[in-house]
Formats: C-alpha cells, structure tokens, sequence
C-alpha cells in the first residue's frame, strides 16, 4: 500500500504543490517586504462582513441575497452527493466543501465584470444627472428622483429608491448606497448628500470639474484591479483543474483508491488538499486590492441635519 502511494500521481503531484507554495510563500514575502498594512477596525460581530460580501456578489447578478444563498447550498449539496457516490471520509467532506466554494469561484469573472458595468453606469448616472440640471431648471433632488424612475437596466435595483417621494431624498440616497454595496456608489451617494444644500449652478460646476474626473480615475484603477485579478484567477482554474485530473485518474485505478481509501491515504489526501488551499490564500494575497475608505452616509446624514436645524 504504501508503494501504490509514494508513486502514485496524486503523491507526485503533491510535491510538485509544495514546491510551487514554497516558491510562492517567498514570493509573498519579498513582495509584501516593507508594505504596513492599515490595521482592520474591530467589528462587533464577524457574521455581518460575511453575509455583506454575499449580499454584494447577490446585487451585482442582479439576485437577491436569499437566492445566491440558496445556489451555494445547493451546489455544496450537488458536492457531497458526489462525496458520498466516490464514499470514503474525507472526499465527502471535500467534495462538500468544493461545493460551498464552487459557485464564487466559477462566477468570479463574470461577477467582477457585472461589477465593473454596473459601477460605469452608475457614473454614466451621474454624468445625466449633471447634464439635465444644465439644461433645465430643476434642482438636484428632482433630478435625482427623475433618474430613479428611468434608470439603466443594470441599476433598477439599485437606484429604485430615488423614485420613491413618500421618504427624504437623504434617507433614498441612504438606500441606494445600501443596496449598490460598492465603493464608486458610495462616494457617489456621500457626494450628493452633500451638495443637496448647494445651488444647482454650484452643483454643476463641482461635478463636471471635480467630481466626475474622480469618478472616472476610480474606475480606471477598478479596471486594472479587475485585469489583475483575472490573472489570478488563470493561475488558479490551472491549479484547481491539474488538481480534479489527477482525482479523477486515481480514483479510476482500483489499486490506488484502495490505497486513498485507507487512513494513510487519507491523510496525504488531506495534506494535498491543504496544500491547494494554501496555494489560492497566497494568489488571494499577491492580488492586489484598492483600499477605500466607506463614508458613514446615515452619520453624515445626521450631522447636516444638526447643522441647518
């Protein structure tokens, strides 16, 4: 048995995983050498960021929160039924857990490019929004309520509450921050809350000479995060594909699932697991992420309102 694991192609491929993760552990070190990271603010609870992430991945399909939910539960089921067909321990917890993981990872690209779209069209937005108040004589929370009835397809959801007149134009901004989840809507939002107070012609001059450019230099840098992290993600589909192969061929051999179906053989399946994981967290960490600084627009919503009471 333990001539059918040494040589077998999982085993194999196993070193050749420890050698790319120690390659690429000192790649990690020389590129983060010197860099300080902003320490994370404490947070009171650690299920809120999570389900956040979630929620933002569900908007930028176009789902709701509960369905993108109900597709990973139902691809972690798809993944321990597989477990349980090929039967030993811990391919079912594998299997399992690639299930859970499976749908972020496979809709990755298209879920940062819906992203992309869905932030340039918001600039788009608010470039309409200047131009009407230009040529009309409205103000800018009628401009904003007139968008919210005739948004771009890809922002209905988000920018539905602009339409609706029964609540503030503050508290509408407040929601569309809230369900957009992204750092261009917010600085958007956070920019309107605070012009509602200047003049429409002093609005306009701000955005077209200031506001907008930023806009734009943001989603530039968006952009090439976006091209980045699609590199990433090609080293990790060749990982995570070598990886299946090679599963796939072992488990065809009688010998060699005899072999893995054992508690030796488990035990190097879970340290080749480990080492694939360990892979994604360093392409996870060489991948670089714009930091940005979220405005607290329900604070900043209070403090105007303080100011002109």
């Amino acid at each position: 048995m333990l001539r059918n694991l040494l040589f077998s192609p999982v085993f194999f491929y196993g070193q050749i995983l420890f050698v790319l993760v120690l390659a690429m552990l000192m790649g990690a070190l020389v590129v983060n050498r010197g860099e300080r990271r902003p320490q994370a603010q404490r947070r009171p609870s650690r299920l809120a960021p999570l389900l956040e992430r979630q929620e933002a991945r569900a908007v930028t399909l176009g789902w709701t929160l509960k369905g993108w939910l109900w597709l990973r539960a139902g691809s972690a089921a798809v993944g321990l039924l597989v477990g349980l067909i090929i039967g030993t321990p811990v391919v079912v917890i594998g299997c399992a857990v690639v299930g859970i993981f499976a749908v972020p990872f496979v809709l990755g690209p298209y879920t940062d490019k819906r992203r992309l779209q869905m932030e340039r069209a918001l600039v788009d937005q608010t470039r309409a929004i200047v131009d009407l108040i230009r040529t009309s004589n409205q103000t800018l929370d009628e401009a904003l309520t007139d968008s919210g009835a005739n948004p771009a397809p890809i922002l209905r959801h988000v920018v539905r509450p602009l339409a609706d007149t029964q609540r503030s134009i503050r508290d509408r901004l407040i929601e569309v921050d809230r369900r957009a989840l992204s750092p261009i809507a917010n600085r958007v939002c956070a920019d309107l809350l605070l012009s509602l107070d200047t003049s429409p012609e002093a609005f306009v001059i701000e955005a077209t000479e200031v506001l907008i450019p930023q806009y734009e230099a943001d989603l530039t840098i968006q952009e090439r995060n976006h091209a980045i992290a699609q590199g990433s993600r090609q080293a990790g589909y060749i990982v995570a594909g070598l990886m299946a192969f090679m599963f796939i061929v072992v488990m065809h051999v009688d010998n060699f699932r005899a072999a893995y179906s054992r508690p030796l053989g488990q035990v190097v399946l879970v340290i080749v697991a480990a080492l694939v994981m360990l892979i994604f967290w360093i392409i996870g960490q060489l991948t670089p992420r714009a930091q940005w600084v979220r405005w607290n627009l329900t604070e900043i919503k209070t403090q105007l309102e303080r100011r002109y009471a």
